[in-house]
């Protein structure tokens, strides 16, 4: 045989082997990973996901963002190949339905879901809820002569003290959706106009805007701040390691529920509805409430310790996350005009 040829042959027997490689044996086809776009903590993302796996044998693939980038990436730039959306506010999942990208599924237990915990038309399904809470570094506190004598803030006009002049944070509504929530839900319950005045005389008093939540919550958590606004999950989180936080749920606090969607331009749709379906099971909302510290959206399970003194009906019962979505675009635009003119 010529050396041309025997090259030929070498190479046809390679692509073969490569093809029977990704293929596994005669009669299995390989799962190709689940692509899992994470909105919160990528630890809890992995803890879930594993579980998963260890149940399902499904391979996966997780890609942690804020819900303002997951927001950027599949509306704005129409990235396709990604599986599910996994947790981040109900807003978000409506707008992802609203332009167009889920896929309808009701997953097994959503039949026990409160009403105001899931889309009526089964394209999000809620996972988790959580309040908002205001935390407070005890420590950084007591130690600051001007705060020890003060009471500590159980509602957001109480962050307005002059003595809090650069030592709270909120987050930023345009990348954070622990921040779209705060400004959203106050629009709801006060007006457009109030929501801005107030949102942005505590953005005045704050040391900088933070990124995300749980950038928030970590700063808290350190002392850089005495006193700061965001997820009570992501506060709870660091008081059961130990660090001294005290969290106020304000009266008539805005509040999430995290969603699972699929989306319909995924490639591994089967997978995603079994996931849709795990999340909600008995032992996945146990594990993520005692991981993430958030409320389980199915009813029969003890809530930890940490959660419950959480009365849901003290919060904004009135909240609804379609028009919240409906309205992000000229609440931010709003939000970003007011700013401008404070300046």
């Amino acid at each position: 045989m010529k050396k041309g040829s025997m090259f030929l042959v070498l190479a046809a027997i390679l692509v073969l082997a490569a093809g029977w490689m990704y293929k596994g044996y005669p009669g299995k086809t390989a799962k190709p990973p689940l692509k899992v776009y994470v909105i919160f903590q990528e630890d809890e993302g992995r803890m879930l996901l594993e579980k998963f796996k260890k149940e399902t044998g499904q391979a996966y693939e997780v890609i942690r963002m804020s819900s303002g980038e997951a927001s950027y990436h599949l509306l704005t730039m129409n990235k396709t190949g990604i599986d599910v959306v996994l947790g981040g506010p109900a807003d978000l999942h409506e707008q992802l339905k609203s332009s167009g990208k889920l896929l309808r599924y009701s997953p097994r237990m959503s039949d026990k879901i409160p009403a105001a915990y899931k889309d009526k038309e089964g394209y999000w399904t809620g996972m988790y809820m959580g309040a908002l809470a205001i935390g407070v570094n005890e420590q950084a506190w007591k130690a600051d002569p001007k705060l020890a004598r003060l009471p500590y803030p159980e509602r957001y006009e109480d962050l307005l003290r002059p003595e809090l002049k650069g030592k709270i944070e909120i987050p930023d509504p345009e990348t954070s959706g622990t921040g779209y929530t705060l400004l959203a839900s106050l629009a709801q319950q006060l007006g457009t106009d109030e929501a801005l005045k107030l949102m942005h005389a505590l953005k005045s008093q704050s040391s900088t805007t933070t990124f995300s939540g749980i950038s928030s919550a970590q700063r808290l958590a350190v002392g850089d701040v005495a006193a700061g606004v965001s997820f009570l999950g992501d506060q709870l989180r660091f008081v059961s390691s130990g660090y001294a936080i005290r969290t106020a749920i304000p009266p008539q606090a805005g509040w999430e529920v995290g969603a699972v969607s699929i989306l319909k331009n995924g490639d591994n749709k089967a997978a995603a509805k079994k996931l849709a379906d795990f999340v909600l099971s008995k032992s996945a909302q146990t594990a993520y409430m005692n991981a993430a510290y958030s409320l389980p959206v199915i009813p029969g399970i003890q809530p930890n310790p940490l959660l419950a003194g959480v009365k849901s009906e003290e919060l904004l019962t009135s909240y609804r996350f379609d028009v919240a979505a409906t309205a992000r675009s000229e609440l931010l635009a709003r939000w970003k005009e007011a700013g401008q003119g404070s300046r």
